[in-house]
């Protein structure tokens, strides 16, 4: 297959044009073949109307006519009352005798004749054509016209060569300026002089540079706010290694351990959510969503989220889940509910209450984790989704990634996440499902 976009369409016109050629070659030998027949069709009727008037005889026309003289074009035969041939213009062609007077096609062992019959007397006078002879002198004829079309094709194939060059010289400008480009440069390529077919589709190409520009900032914003984050727990822990390296007795020793096992959980947490969020980034390929059965990733992050709501005395209150499927990956579903549960537990007080909850409407399901905690101001309700953000006054401990986490898994599947105040006192966090 011709790859060059170019050739393709400089063939495809030197095909138009030349099947253009044919067509006026065919009308003109149409033509020349009619006109051409009318021509000698009109000379065999001169010729043998001279031939009826003049009365020669056989002698008198070889006297009459030397034999250079002679048409080889045409045959003519005088036949008598006693069918006998009074003048034959070539004894080595002979015809039948016709019945038939005025014109008509005779075939012999040579080929078709066209034959031309008049009666005076008793006197019949032939004159006789080959019919190939015919097409010869009108292929000839119809040679001849179409001759002048050749120039006249060889310029309009170099016009169209042209005007194709011109018409795609865009494409190529942008080609030499893509390839000269940087790895890392994403400006939207110009669309000056670019016919509005190309135009259209340069429109998409940026659109797709600038998202592709945009999910690298966004990936570049992640690892300087990730090496942050990690750096603090990292330096933490090297130094609680320290403390316990100088740790003279069994006490302080014990104690240095326990500020580092807490320390090595911490990291560890950070890296899981990193992992995580990294997985629900736009770019990264994930996984094939299937049909799932919401309910199960509930009652699995509610089993992860138990030790953490015993150890803080929360009380997890869970209402009926009903079998609702959904499309999505079951496994960022459920880290989704985790997240959730994991951060209304943790921002809720000991003694608290956390209440999760499934309901089902006509087209959807609403996911509702709602605690007792302080609750979230509306000035800041739309920045606790973001990276690494902590809602001021709130404890430290956290990474603020779990939110963030959240609405990048709801992004992904196509959801609705709103934040509401609940009847408990703290936040409600309500995810609109589509259901299939």
């Amino acid at each position: 297959m011709i790859r060059s976009l170019r050739i393709r369409l400089i063939l495809l016109l030197g095909v138009a044009i030349l099947l253009a050629s044919a067509v006026q070659f065919a009308a003109s030998f149409e033509a020349a073949t009619e006109e051409a027949g009318k021509l000698f069709d009109y000379h065999m009727q001169r010729m043998a109307l001279a031939f009826q008037q003049g009365g020669f005889e056989q002698a008198d026309w070889y006297s009459a006519q030397g034999p250079s003289q002679i048409s080889f074009d045409f045959v003519i035969q005088v036949w008598g009352d006693d069918s006998t041939r009074v003048v034959q213009s070539r004894e080595y062609m002979i015809l039948p005798r016709q019945g038939k007077l005025g014109y008509s096609t005779v075939t012999l062992a040579n080929g078709e004749w066209r034959v031309y019959a008049v009666q005076t007397g008793s006197r019949t006078v032939q004159v006789a054509q080959k019919l190939s002879t015919r097409r010869e002198r009108a292929f000839s004829l119809a040679l001849h016209s179409v001759w002048p079309v050749i120039p006249v094709s060889l310029l309009l194939f170099a016009a169209a060569w042209w005007a194709i060059s011109s018409a795609l010289s865009p494409l190529n400008r942008i080609g030499r300026e893509l390839a000269g480009r940087s790895i890392d440069s994403l400006e939207p390529v110009s669309t000056a002089g670019v016919p509005s077919e190309v135009a259209r589709l340069l429109d998409e190409l940026n659109s797709l540079l600038g998202r592709v520009a945009q999910g690298l900032q966004s990936q570049q914003r992640f690892v300087a706010d990730a090496a942050h984050e990690l750096r603090s727990p990292i330096t933490a822990l090297k130094l609680q290694v320290q403390t316990l390296l100088r740790s003279r007795d069994d006490i302080a020793r014990a104690q240095a351990i326990q500020r580092l096992l807490g320390g090595v959980d911490r990291a560890s947490r950070l890296v899981e959510q990193l992992l995580a969020l990294a997985r629900e980034e736009p770019t990264s390929p994930g996984t094939k969503p299937c049909e799932t059965i919401l309910a199960e990733c509930m009652t699995l992050a509610l089993a992860d989220v138990a030790p953490l709501a015993a150890a803080r005395q929360i009380e997890l209150k869970v209402a009926a889940l009903p079998d609702l499927h959904v499309i999505g990956d079951p496994d960022s579903l459920q880290i989704l509910v985790r997240n959730l549960l994991d951060n209304a537990i943790r921002y809720t007080p000991e003694h608290g209450v956390v209440r999760i909850d499934l309901t089902a409407g006509a087209l959807t399901a609403t996911l509702t984790v709602e605690d007792s905690g302080p609750g979230i101001a509306m000035a800041d309700r739309r920045r606790v989704f973001d990276r690494f953000y902590r809602v001021p006054g709130t404890s430290p401990s956290g990474s603020g990634l779990g939110l963030a986490i959240v609405k990048a898994i709801a992004d992904r599947h196509g959801t609705v996440l709103e934040l509401t105040d609940s009847p408990l006192g703290g936040v409600s966090v309500q995810i609109v499902f589509p259901l299939p």
